[in-house]
């Protein structure tokens, strides 16, 4: 069987009504733009620091490059002693060898009328690039200047061996920053030949840089958040506005189509009432069998929209006798074989008439397979079972009801517990057992409220369920 229809009592008792577009859209677009602007801030702050490291160690580098080359006492402090890395050389301590290359603590020169003068010269122009601190190495780690006296002499220290290593190695400039504004930055000094006959090791304080770079960084963070406001608020303003055009073009469309679909029902209304005047048997039976097949329906659980389709294909079910000659059509005996041949072609012919028009599309199913029967012996396609498409075999059920329980020139018509008791017997060989149940399930007063509420009621309120509330005919029976 199929779900029950959801009804408005139960949406709502839903715990959260259905989010607004316009806010939904707002926080998409919200969070949107903060993750642009935090992956926006994170690539220019990296890239920022990155500029600022990358010039600083350019800029250093050049200048060590340039003063080893043009000033005469750090031109000396590599080249006189020759020292050069060699199979036994390490850092680990002394060299192979060591002894051939002794220096005093004094220095390079030996004395301390040299080491002052060196110092005096590196202090002079390695202050102006903001180095606190250095140290000159000979390729084997041998500290042969330092600002502190003591050190010379020594070797490289064991947590700065890797970065040592790796400059004298690849030729190339290694950088370390630490906390507290510090950049460690070794530069190897090259020979004529590109040797690497020394290495300078620079302690630069980078606080001064650090604080244009955080300058900068505050005027570009004002900037991408005033930016990522704009986008915002304008991106936000361009939905709202498109959102009310579209809205307001959707209410038009939709009136435009309400007409189209209030005339089609008109259309279908004065047909459907004209073959009721042409029937004299059945004045009515259109427009209650209409009113009985929407109840059945709801309670299969059908949506407005099938009931919508349910309720146009009903009132038509017959339409199709136009083509039938009134001799047989109003014949008050009995037919014969060959009449009832004629008969049964209605179904067909106003399947015809119908076909080209698409708005009836799924209304059709009741027009040409209203009298197939479950067990296959009905026409004209003998349909059997769930062949039969829903429509049909639901209007089967209502179009019985309503002949057992409607007067006729030749008989009075039945009680409606009479009614329903053929048609309990008949479940299984004429009519759909499921459908069949969902009858019984409604109670026999609802059945006499809904017969009485389709002698008053416009039968727009039945045509028009496609774009109309669900009329209520009575208590609806729960389960």
């Amino acid at each position: 069987m199929r779900p029950k229809m959801k009804t408005e009592e139960q949406d709502g008792d839903l715990p959260y009504p259905a989010p607004n577009p316009f806010r939904r859209f707002t926080l998409t677009l919200g969070v949107s733009v903060l993750l642009m602007g935090i992956a926006l801030s994170s690539v220019i702050l990296w890239a920022g620091s990155s500029f600022v490291l990358r010039e600083t160690v350019s800029v250093t580098e050049a200048a060590v490059s340039t003063h080893f080359a043009k000033i005469p006492q750090l031109g000396k402090v590599f080249g006189e002693d020759g020292r050069t890395p060699d199979a036994g050389a390490g850092t680990s301590g002394r060299p192979a060898g060591a002894a051939e290359h002794q220096h005093s603590a004094s220095g390079v020169h030996g004395t301390s009328q040299d080491y002052d003068t060196l110092n005096s010269v590196v202090r002079m122009h390695f202050d102006l690039y903001s180095i606190t601190d250095t140290y000159f190495y000979y390729p084997d780690g041998l500290i042969t200047f330092s600002y502190d006296k003591n050190d010379i002499g020594r070797t490289v220290p064991e947590d700065k061996k890797e970065a040592f290593r790796q400059a004298v190695r690849t030729g190339q400039v290694v950088t370390k920053r630490v906390p507290g504004h510090l950049l460690y930055i070794w530069v190897p000094v090259k020979g004529d030949q590109g040797q690497v006959t020394g290495l300078v090791e620079l302690t630069r304080d980078m606080a001064g840089q650090d604080r244009l770079a955080g300058r900068l960084d505050a005027v570009m963070l004002a900037i991408i958040v005033l930016g990522m406001l704009a986008l915002f608020f304008g991106l936000r303003k361009v939905f709202i506005s498109s959102a009310q055009i579209i809205d307001r073009n959707n209410l038009e469309l939709g009136r435009m189509v309400d007409v189209i679909e209030r005339t089609y029902d008109e259309s279908l209304q004065a047909l459907s009432s004209a073959l009721d005047s042409r029937d004299n048997e059945t004045q009515g039976h259109s427009f209650r069998v209409t009113s009985y097949a929407i109840r059945l329906g709801m309670e299969l659980g059908l949506s407005g929209q099938e009931l919508g389709s349910l309720a146009r294909g009903a009132p038509l079910h017959d339409v199709g006798k136009i083509g039938v000659p009134d001799a047989i059509l109003l014949k008050p005996d009995k037919l014969t074989a060959e009449e009832w041949e004629v008969m049964r072609r209605h179904v067909e012919i106003g399947y015809q008439m119908l076909s080209h028009i698409t708005f009836l599309e799924s209304s059709l199913e009741v027009v040409k397979h209203h009298h197939e029967r479950w067990d296959g012996k009905g026409y004209p396609s003998q349909l059997k079972e769930r062949e039969i498409p829903l429509f049909a075999r639901i209007f089967a059920v209502c179009d019985t009801y309503d002949a057992i329980t409607s007067d006729r020139p030749y008989r009075k018509g039945r009680s409606c517990e009479e009614a329903r008791e053929e048609i309990r017997k008949c479940a299984g060989t004429q009519f759909c057992p499921e459908v069949t149940e969902a009858f019984l399930r409604i109670d026999p007063e609802e059945w006499q409220a809904i017969r009485l509420h389709s002698q008053t009621a416009q039968s727009g309120e039945l045509l028009g369920l496609g774009r109309l509330q669900v009329p209520s005919f009575g208590k609806r029976r729960a389960g």
